[in-house]
């Protein structure tokens, strides 16, 4: 029944409203420091907004534009016009002008902070995560993202859920069932109203108040997968989108796994807590690979010692929510959650994979599924060998096969900046790192998509110069990829690295005060094609390249400064006369790369043009053995 209603509801979610007009009135119902979300008649808008004080339940007429949603998104970065579809917005709203109708007299985000105000940086981060989903649409803080537990633990709600277990305990020394029961969902329904529009508090809510009236009022008519099911259909009908979000995936998927594994070894505890908690971590791993791009060998381990303790902090944090003055407790805890990430981060060694494509992702859960049945029966022999066959899938999976038979060059969509990935079977090259001053490159862009491509070292980095959008993600990668050589304007040319050789064709600026004068002028051969690298070389490099080169081979031209006026001049182009050109710049960016003479130019000699910021990261791959 409730398989159904996820079917149903992920298919009207692709349903979009198409009308437009001038105004459009209705209630805030998510806010952020930049922008909020907005409900208007059925339809759901993002509207942006800096520094706005507009929160949670506010009722708003705004007059102005509504258009498709836009916005840039780096390779393998926070994908934010995804995010805003999964949560059934497909229009943003430009503001001309917001009456404000009627202000919500509970001021949420207000209470949020006060909730936060005790807690440093590092701890309002972790804090917030898991009260109210803060960071949910980057990596929060260091420590949760170690221990791959963040996502889980506010999806599914379980430190909640421990909570009302606990609360319901206390209250029944005192009070009958009935009512203790109902005093711990009205509780919660407090902290709900805070957390809005966090599903998995919505979730447990929710589910305890039909099972309290199930147990109640309909003398327990329904069983439990029953009640289960009707919530999920419930919460379908409200919302449909929820079909295609992972908290109502894993909001509802763990507690029916508990509910049906619920009498594994029941005369043996830890074997039992083991099994349960394995059982668990299985249905877990595609969503694990999904957000990290890495299965962490130890990961099982790391998480049966850490669960409870990051649990504790969900409890003691919600204690803190409800005024209770046990700061430095959570505090405490916080700091042996820190304690616990540094001693457990040699252990963080694991297997890189991009996530799971659809046909991977149905034969693991058709395993995962019989695993389930013949676990709950009892059936011990056929129930390991499928977990077997379930961790051996995803380690075959992970194995880096097409590494070993291809070679590619890819040049990496970092926003407004260079990075160009050279791979010869398992060698690895970059040249250049890209970096933003507002944007973590490396953690956000660089490092998944290695991961993605099942890369585990830097055989050799060359820096093309010292301008910060082509090296200024070199510190924060090494701190994750060890770097074997790195290469710049002082090193000495050709140089042969990975069964590579590379020429710089620029030994003419390195007296010069000015970076782009510099810059490395880097040509190679792989895949049957010569590539050129102009990195920020000016027009005047060009000239002198020219003079003193009768002919340069390029098939593959990388456009110098961003498809820059101040290079690519008509004259080098007709020299050099490439097959295609490459432009890597950022989406909308203010410089206006790549320049419309430069365009013309390429044009005018017919020479095919080629984006990041149209296309995002572009790769040339061959069979190489």
């Amino acid at each position: 029944m409730c398989l159904g209603g996820i079917v149903l509801g992920f298919t009207y979610s692709f349903i979009k409203p198409t009308y437009n007009k001038q105004s459009y009135s209705g209630f805030v119902y998510t806010v952020k420091e930049n922008y909020f979300l907005f409900n208007s008649g059925g339809e759901r808008l993002y509207v942006y907004s800096k520094n706005h004080t507009y929160d949670l339940g506010d009722y708003l007429t705004i007059s102005g534009k509504k258009e498709q949603l836009d916005f840039t998104v780096l390779e393998s970065g926070f994908d934010f016009k995804s995010y805003l579809n999964k949560k059934g917005v497909y229009s943003s709203l430009t503001p001309k002008h917001i009456d404000v109708k009627w202000r919500n007299f509970i001021r949420i985000n207000e209470s949020r902070e006060k909730a936060l105000s005790h807690f440093n940086k590092e701890e309002r981060s972790i804090v917030g995560a898991i009260l109210f989903s803060d960071g949910d649409e980057s990596a929060t803080s260091e420590s949760l993202t170690n221990l791959h537990l963040a996502r889980f633990l506010s999806a599914s709600g379980l430190y909640i859920s421990l909570f009302a277990l606990g609360l319901n305990y206390l209250l029944k020394l005192f009070l009958k069932d009935k009512h203790a029961e109902i005093i711990t969902i009205a509780l919660l329904a407090i902290y709900l109203v805070f957390t809005i529009p966090k599903f998995s508090v919505f979730r447990v809510v929710f589910l305890l108040l039909l099972k309290w009236i199930n147990k109640h009022p309909l003398k327990k008519r329904f069983s439990y997968l029953e009640v289960v099911s009707f919530a999920g259909i419930i919460c379908l009908l409200f919302d449909r989108f929820l079909a295609s979000q992972d908290s109502f995936i894993l909001g509802f998927g763990i507690p029916i796994i508990s509910y049906l594994i619920r009498h594994v070894y029941p005369s043996e505890k830890i074997k039992s807590y083991l099994w349960k908690s394995f059982t668990i971590y299985l249905f877990f791993i595609p969503f694990e690979i999904m957000y990290y791009h890495k299965v962490v060998v130890m990961s099982f381990p790391r998480q049966i010692v850490s669960t409870p303790l990051f649990l504790l902090i969900g409890i003691v944090s919600l204690l803190c929510f409800f005024r209770i003055p046990i700061y430095a407790v959570d505090k405490g805890l916080i700091f042996l959650l820190k304690g616990y990430t540094g001693v457990i981060k040699p252990l963080s060694f694991g297997l890189l994979m991009p996530e799971f494509n659809i046909v991977i992702l149905i034969v693991y859960y058709a395993i995962y599924i019989v695993y389930l049945y013949y676990l709950t029966i009892g059936f011990r022999p056929i129930q390991r060998w499928l977990s077997i066959g379930m961790v051996t899938l995803t380690v075959l999976y992970a194995i880096p096969i097409e590494n070993r038979l291809t070679s590619e060059v890819s040049f990496v969509n970092v926003g407004q900046g260079d990075c160009t990935l050279i791979r010869y079977h398992q060698k690895v090259i970059l040249i250049d790192t890209g970096g933003l001053t507002y944007n973590d490159i490396a953690n956000g862009t660089l490092i998944p998509y290695l991961r993605k491509k099942r890369i585990y070292k830097i055989d050799t980095v060359f820096i093309t110069h010292y301008d910060y959008d082509h090296y200024g993600a070199l510190e924060n990668l090494q701190k994750e990829y060890k770097v074997n050589n790195i290469y710049d304007y002082y090193s000495s040319y050709p140089v042969s690295t990975c069964g590579l050789t590379f020429n710089n064709y620029n030994i003419y600026g390195l007296s010069s005060n000015e970076e782009n004068d510099r810059s490395l002028v880097l040509s190679f051969n792989i895949l049957n094609k010569d590539f050129l690298i102009m990195g920020d070389a000016p027009k005047w490099v060009e000239k002198e390249i020219m003079n003193d080169n009768e002919k340069i081979p390029c098939d593959i031209l990388k456009l110098g400064h961003h498809g820059s006026d101040t290079s690519s001049s008509d004259k080098f182009i007709q020299y050099i006369n490439p097959k295609e050109a490459i432009v890597s710049c950022g989406k909308n960016n203010k410089f206006g790369h790549p320049s419309k003479s430069v365009v013309d130019t390429l044009n005018k000699y017919r020479i095919p043009i080629r984006r990041t910021d149209l296309e995002g990261t572009i790769t040339y791959k061959e069979l190489s053995f």
